[in-house]
């Protein structure tokens, strides 16, 4: 997950650009990006590589 949330793209100036970014942070969580040409992102709770439950994203 940190590995994801941190890659920056060479190639893609914005992540929601680029089709190697699978997650985000949303509204004091995580998400999912969906590329479909929009801005979609479907929330979730566990971590979509192992599945342990995700702890809510401390406020900066």
């Amino acid at each position: 997950m940190a590995a994801d949330l941190n890659s920056t793209c060479a190639i893609h100036a914005d992540r929601a650009d680029c089709p190697d970014a699978l997650i985000t942070e949303l509204n004091g969580g995580y998400g999912l990006m969906i590329h479909d040409g929009g801005s979609s992102v479907i929330d979730i709770a566990f971590c979509p590589w192992c599945g342990a439950g995700l702890p809510p994203i401390e406020m900066r």
